[in-house]
């Protein structure tokens, strides 16, 4: 087989593969219950970011466990990702109140919802509460993690 024709196989098999390969880093990936896209990142850290302005603006805080009171920042998120290692209790549940009270939200791992201000993530778990249906902009007291988003 000349070189030309070597080559040429090659180019055509690289073309192929990149053609069928899988994406990764960023991507769009739909939100679950939230019905809206949301980023998803790579190199998971362990931790829920949120960020007092949207695209990661504003002050920081973060956590690897639950927290049952957000203190600086809470009530004050417009970014949220959910950076959690993959496995067990790798969603995070976002509640409206203190001690994972109230209506709540929750973000899957690798996602992020870097701009609440657009009013697209709102408390779509606990019918029947006070703010169920709101918008999670601004209005996050506590998480927990859990193995998965669901009805409850």
């Amino acid at each position: 087989m000349s070189i030309k024709r070597v080559l040429t196989v090659a180019a055509s098999a690289a073309a192929v593969a990149v053609l069928f390969a899988p994406v990764t880093g960023a991507s769009a990936a739909e939100s679950g219950s939230q019905g809206t896209k949301s980023v998803q990142l790579a190199s998971a850290d362990g931790y829920l970011h949120v960020y007092t302005q949207p695209n990661g603006g504003g002050r920081e805080c973060k956590w690897a466990g639950n927290s049952n009171d957000w203190g600086s920042c809470r009530n004050l998120t417009s970014d949220i990702w959910n950076n959690g290692y993959a496995g067990g209790n790798d969603a995070v549940d976002l509640y409206t109140a203190l001690n994972g009270g109230g209506a709540h939200a929750c973000i899957s791992q690798g996602d992020r919802w870097n701009d609440t201000t657009t009013g697209n993530y709102r408390f779509t778990y606990g019918a029947g509460l006070e703010q169920f249906g709101k918008s999670v902009n601004n209005n996050i007291s506590s998480h927990r993690w859990v193995d998965y988003c669901s009805q409850g």
